[in-house]
C-alpha cells in the first residue's frame, strides 16, 4: 500500500514538473529560446575542442597482457610493424631503375632521426653480411651433423676435384657471375652458410637483389623502415611519412626519373607502368584512418540528421514542423558533444557514430510530443491544453522510454573498454540532454510559430502508415497472430544460437584506405600480410637470449606451409647468430678432428695453394689471402657471441631484432610473417602452441594476438552489460507500470527482436565482430521503448476502442522506429566494417521490435483485455 501511494505521488509530481515546463515554454517562448541559445553557444565552443583519435590501442583495457606489451614495445622500439616503401613500375623493364631508387633512399635515410632502414637479412648482399668478425666463424653456422662431411671434403683428392670444378665454372658462361665467390671462397664454405641463410625467407615470394628486396614477379621493389619514435602518435606518424615522401621525391630527382610518391597504390590517373613510390605500414594506416574517420563522421552524421528530418516532414507534412524537430535535435547533439568534450575529450572509432545514433534516438521525443500535441489540437483544445496533455500524459511514457534507453547506454558505459565505455557515457548523457531540449523547445517553437502565423493553425495529423487494417486484423485474430509470431521466432532462434563472432581486429580497418589497399596488394605479391606476429623473449644474458630465440624460431619455422594457421617466414636473433649450444657442439667436433689428425688446418692451406697452382689459377695476394682464410676457418676455437657479431656488418640486422630494456639488458624479437589468408583464430592458436612446445616464456604481441585476447573480454562485458541493462529496465518498468503482467507484455517485443535480429544476421551472412556485439545491450534499451509507449497508452485509455488506442500510438512508434533505423542505418555508409555491421544489427533490431510492437503486443493485450 505504501509503495503504491509513493508511486502515485511520484507520478503526480513528475506530471506537475513536466506540465510546468510546458507552461513556461508556451507562455514565455522567447525567454526559453534565448536561454537555450546562450547555453548552446557555450556548448558549441566546448564541443569545438573535441579531438579525433584513431589510436585503437589506447581504447583497450589496461589489464590485457598483449596490449600492455605492445604499448611497451611502442615506447621502446617504435612499433612491431615496419613502414613499407613499395616501388612499382613496368616490371622487369625498369626493375634496375627501381632498385637504384631504393638504394638511393636508403642512403638518404641513413641520417634520419625519425626512422631507420631495416637491415633485413632477406635483402642484404650476403657477402657483406658475412664480411666481418663472423667470417672466421662460418663453420659455426653449420649443424653439427654437417661437420664430418666438411672434413671429408678436405682431403687432397677432394680439394683437387673442387678446384677443377671451379676452373671449369670460370671457363663457362657462368664465369663472370661466379668469379668473385670462387676466388674469395674456393672451397665453398660460404656457399654452405649462404644456403642455410637463404632458407630464412621461407615461403616469401621475394628475392634479395643488389641489396634490395624484389618480389618474384618483379612488380615491386621493397624497402622496410622502422619508426624510431612512437608510431601510434598521429603527428609523429605524419612527420615520419612526410620525411620518407620527401626522400622519395629527391631520389627520383637525383636519378632523373619520372614518378609519383604517396600513400597506397599508384594514382588512378597515372600512366600505366609509371614509377610510383607507395607507402604503407602502421604509421601510414594511422594517418589514413584519421582522414577516413573524419570523413565518416561528417558523412554519417549529416546523412542521419537530414534523413530523420526528411522523415519527420514526410510524416507530419508541415514545413514548420521541420524547425520544431530540427532545432531541438541540433541543440541536443551540441549539448551532448560539449559533455563529451568535458568527460572524455575525444571522438574515436567506437564513438564516431554517436551523433548519428543520437539523431535517430533524440528525434523520438519530439515525434511523440508533437504527435500528441496534434491529436489534442485536432480535438479542439488550445495550445496550452494540448501541450498540457502532451507533457503531462505522453511525457510520462516518453520519460520512461528515455530512462530505459539511457540506462542501457549506462550499462555499456560500465565496460572496461574505453571505446565502448565512452560510447555508453556520451549517448546516455545525450539522451537525457536531448530529452530536456525537446521538452523545452517543442512547445516554445510551436508557440513562436503560432504568434508569427497570420491565420489560425490547422495542423495535419501524423501519417497512418497503413496501420488501421493491420491493427484490425490483429485485434480480431489475436491468437493467430501470437501463434504465427511464436513459430517465426523459434525458426530464427536456431541461427541466432549458432551465430559466429568474428574476432579479427583488422575489421576495424577502413576498406578504402590507400595504405590498406597497397598492403593487400603486397600480401598477394609477396606471399605475406606484412602484419607479423612477434614473440618477445627476455634473458639474463646474451647466451640465454640466443638459446630461447632458437627454440621458438625452430617451432615457428615448423609452421611454414599452407593452411589457415601457416606462416611464410620467421626471423630472430638466432637466425643471425647461432645459439651457443649448437656452436659448442660444432667446436667440440672440430677440436676432436684436429686432435686425431683428420683435420690439420695448415695442411689444408698448403694443399689448396698447390691445387690452385696446378690448375692455372693466378698465385697472387688474393689467392694467398683466400687460403689463409680457410686455415683460420678450420682453426676456429672461440664462440661467436652477440657482442662480437655486432662489431661487424651484422650490427644493423641485430639492431632490428634486439630491444633494449630501460632497466638494463635486452629482449629478443622473433618475428613470424603469416600467409595473407591465415585465419586469426587458427593462427594465434598455432603460435601459442608453438611457444608452449618450445618451453620458453615469451610474450606474443601483434594485432592478431590482441584480437584473440580481447574476444572473451568483449563477450563477457557484453553479457554483463546486457544483464545489467535488462535488470535495470525491468526495475524501471515495475516502478512505472506496477503490474507484472504489463511489464511482461512490454518485454515481449524486445525478446522477439533479439532472437529475430541475431538470427537474421546469420541468415544474411553478416558476422558479429568486436564492435557489433556491444550493440546488443543497447538494443535492449532502445527496443523496449516501443513496448512502453503501447502499454502506457493502453493503460491510460483502457475504456477506448483498442484499434483507436493502438493506432494513435502506433503512428508514433512507427515514426520513431523509422528515424532510429535511419540514425543507426547511417553507420552502413561508414568505411569501417565494424561500424557497418553495427548499423545492420541496429536496423534489424529496431525493425523487428517495431513489427512485434504493432502485431504481437496488441494481440497479447487484446487477449488480456477480453479474458474473464
Amino acid at each position: 500500500m505504501m509503495g503504491s501511494r509513493l508511486a502515485a505521488a511520484g507520478k503526480r509530481w513528475t506530471q506537475r514538473f513536466l506540465t510546468g515546463i510546458a507552461w513556461i515554454a508556451v507562455f514565455h517562448p522567447w525567454a526559453v529560446l534565448t536561454g537555450v541559445l546562450v547555453v548552446t553557444a557555450f556548448s558549441a565552443y566546448l564541443a569545438s575542442g573535441l579531438q579525433l583519435s584513431t589510436d585503437i590501442d589506447s581504447l583497450l583495457p589496461k589489464n590485457v597482457k598483449s596490449a600492455e606489451r605492445m604499448r611497451e614495445l611502442f615506447d621502446r622500439y617504435g612499433g612491431s610493424e615496419p613502414i613499407v616503401v613499395a616501388i612499382s613500375g613496368m616490371g622487369a623493364e625498369d626493375v634496375e631503375d627501381r632498385i637504384e631508387i631504393t638504394l638511393t633512399m636508403r642512403e638518404m635515410l641513413a641520417e634520419s632521426q625519425q626512422v631507420a632502414v631495416v637491415a633485413g637479412i632477406f635483402g642484404e648482399d650476403p657477402w657483406e653480411l658475412l664480411d666481418g668478425p663472423q667470417i672466421e666463424s662460418l663453420l659455426l653456422y653449420l649443424d653439427p651433423e654437417q661437420i664430418d662431411g666438411v672434413v671429408q671434403h678436405l682431403s687432397s683428392e677432394a680439394i683437387e676435384a673442387k678446384i677443377e670444378e671451379n676452373r671449369d665454372t670460370l671457363r663457362s658462361p657462368l664465369g663472370p657471375v661466379a668469379g668473385r665467390l670462387i676466388r674469395e671462397d674456393p672451397l665453398g664454405f660460404l656457399s654452405l652458410v649462404l644456403d642455410k641463410i637463404s632458407k630464412l625467407k621461407g615461403a616469401l615470394k621475394i628475392v634479395p637483389r643488389e641489396g634490395a628486396l624484389v618480389t618474384e614477379d618483379e612488380s615491386y621493389v621493397l624497402l622496410l623502415i622502422r619508426p624510431e619514435g612512437s608510431s601510434h602518435d598521429l603527428e609523429v606518424a605524419r612527420s615520419m611519412l612526410s620525411e620518407i615522401e620527401d626522400v622519395g621525391r629527391r631520389a627520383l630527382e637525383e636519378l632523373d626519373l619520372e614518378g609519383s610518391v604517396g600513400m597506397g597504390l599508384a594514382p588512378a590517373d597515372a600512366p600505366e607502368g609509371a614509377i610510383h613510390i607507395g607507402l604503407t605500414g602502421a604509421p601510414a594506416l594511422l594517418v589514413d584512418y584519421h582522414e577516413i574517420l573524419q570523413r565518416d563522421i561528417r558523412s554519417i552524421s549529416g546523412v542521419a540528421f537530414l534523413a530523420v528530418l526528411a522523415l519527420f516532414l514526410l510524416a507530419f507534412r508541415r514545413l514548420s514542423g521541420v524547425i520544431v524537430a530540427g532545432v531541438p535535435l541540433a541543440v541536443g547533439v551540441i549539448w551532448s558533444m560539449a559533455f563529451a568534450r568535458l568527460l572524455v575529450g575525444e571522438i574515436n572509432v567506437f564513438t564516431a557514430g554517436s551523433v548519428a545514433i543520437l539523431c535517430g534516438l533524440a528525434i523520438d521525443f519530439t515525434i511523440h510530443l508533437y504527435n500528441r500535441y496534434l491529436e489534442e489540437a485536432h480535438s479542439g483544445h488550445d495550445m496550452w491544453r494540448a501541450f498540457q496533455a502532451s507533457h503531462g500524459e505522453a511525457g510520462l511514457g516518453i520519460l520512461a522510454a528515455a530512462v530505459t534507453t539511457a540506462w542501457a547506454f549506462m550499462a555499456a558505459g560500465m565496460s572496461r573498454f574505453r571505446g565502448l565505455r565512452d560510447l555508453g557515457l556520451i549517448c546516455a548523457a545525450g539522451i537525457v540532454l536531448s530529452l530536456l531540449a525537446s521538452f523545452l523547445l517543442v512547445p516554445a517553437l510551436t508557440a513562436i510559430a503560432a504568434r508569427l502565423r497570420p491565420g489560425p493553425d490547422k495542423p495535419k495529423g501524423l501519417a497512418s502508415f497503413g496501420l488501421t487494417p493491420v491493427l484490425r486484423f490483429v485485434t480480431r485474430r489475436p491468437r493467430t497472430v501470437v501463434a504465427l509470431s511464436l513459430v517465426i521466432t523459434v525458426l530464427l532462434a536456431w541461427p541466432a544460437i549458432s551465430v559466429r563472432v568474428d574476432d579479427d581486429f583488422r575489421k576495424f580497418r577502413p576498406n578504402s584506405a590507400p595504405s590498406i589497399q597497397l598492403q593487400r596488394e603486397l600480401g598477394t605479391r609477396a606471399g605475406t600480410s606484412l602484419q607479423p606476429i612477434a614473440a618477445l623473449v627476455s634473458g639474463q644474458s646474451d647466451d640465454e637470449i640466443l638459446e630461447a630465440s632458437s627454440r621458438i624460431e625452430q617451432e615457428f619455422t615448423a609452421l611454414i606451409g599452407e593452411g589457415e594457421s601457416s606462416l611464410t617466414a620467421v626471423i630472430g636473433p638466432a637466425s643471425i647468430v647461432p645459439p651457443p649450444s649448437r656452436q659448442r657442439a660444432v667446436l667440440e667436433l672440430l677440436r676432436r678432428h684436429r686432435a686425431d689428425g683428420t683435420l690439420v688446418p695448415e695442411q689444408v692451406e698448403a694443399r689448396l695453394l698447390e691445387s690452385l697452382a696446378r690448375n692455372g689459377f693466378r698465385m697472387d695476394q688474393r689467392a694467398r689471402t683466400a687460403a689463409r682464410r680457410v686455415r683460420k676457418l678450420l682453426s676456429v676455437d672461440e664462440e661467436l657471441t652477440l657482442a662480437r657479431a655486432e662489431e661487424g656488418p651484422l650490427h644493423a640486422v641485430l639492431e632490428d631484432l634486439l630491444v633494449a630494456r630501460p632497466e638494463g639488458g635486452r629482449d629478443a624479437l622473433i618475428t613470424a610473417y603469416p600467409r595473407p589468408n591465415a585465419g586469426t583464430t587458427a593462427l594465434v592458436a598455432s603460435a601459442r602452441d608453438a611457444v608452449e612446445r618450445s618451453g620458453v616464456h615469451a610474450d606474443l604481441i601483434g594485432g592478431r594476438i590482441l584480437s584473440a585476447e580481447i574476444k572473451p573480454l568483449v563477450i563477457r562485458d557484453g553479457i554483463r552489460a546486457a544483464v545489467i541493462s535488462g535488470v535495470g529496465v525491468l526495475l524501471i518498468l515495475l516502478l512505472i507500470l506496477r503490474r507484472p503482467i504489463l511489464v511482461l507484455m512490454t518485454f515481449v517485443p524486445l525478446l522477439v527482436s533479439v532472437f529475430a535480429s541475431v538470427g537474421l544476421m546469420d541468415v544474411i551472412g553478416v558476422d558479429f565482430n568486436l564492435v557489433s556485439i556491444s550493440m546488443v545491450p543497447l538494443i535492449l534499451g532502445i527496443g523496449i521503448d516501443n513496448g512502453i509507449h503501447v502499454v502506457h497508452r493502453f493503460r491510460e485509455h483502457d475504456g477506448e476502442d483498442l484499434v483507436e488506442v493502438f493506432q494513435h500510438t502506433g503512428r508514433g512508434i512507427v515514426m520513431t522506429s523509422l528515424t532510429t533505423m535511419v540514425g543507426f542505418g547511417a553507420l552502413i555508409f561508414a568505411d569501417y566494417p565494424g561500424l557497418i555491421s553495427s548499423g545492420v544489427l541496429a536496423i534489424l533490431g529496431v525493425g523487428t521490435t517495431l513489427v512485434a510492437a504493432v502485431t504481437i503486443l496488441p494481440a497479447l493485450l487484446t487477449l488480456i483485455r477480453v479474458r474473464p
